[in-house]
């Protein structure tokens, strides 16, 4: 998987893990800011979710 984020990022090794976000499989694709790109991998439907709110139900 490429990694689009700066490596500097210190959630950067989050990226390419798979997480459970709203009852779903998630993927996490890229990580900017305060939020993750997450993919759903059943459609490959894609959102921005606080890093706070998925590192919580982890």
């Amino acid at each position: 998987m490429r990694r689009i984020t700066n490596p500097k990022h210190p959630h950067v090794d989050q990226v390419g893990t798979d997480v459970q976000h709203r009852g779903e499989t998630h993927r996490i694709t890229d990580v900017g800011g305060s939020y993750f790109k997450l993919v759903r991998l059943r459609d490959g439907y894609g959102e921005n979710v606080k890093i706070s709110d998925v590192n919580r139900r982890r």
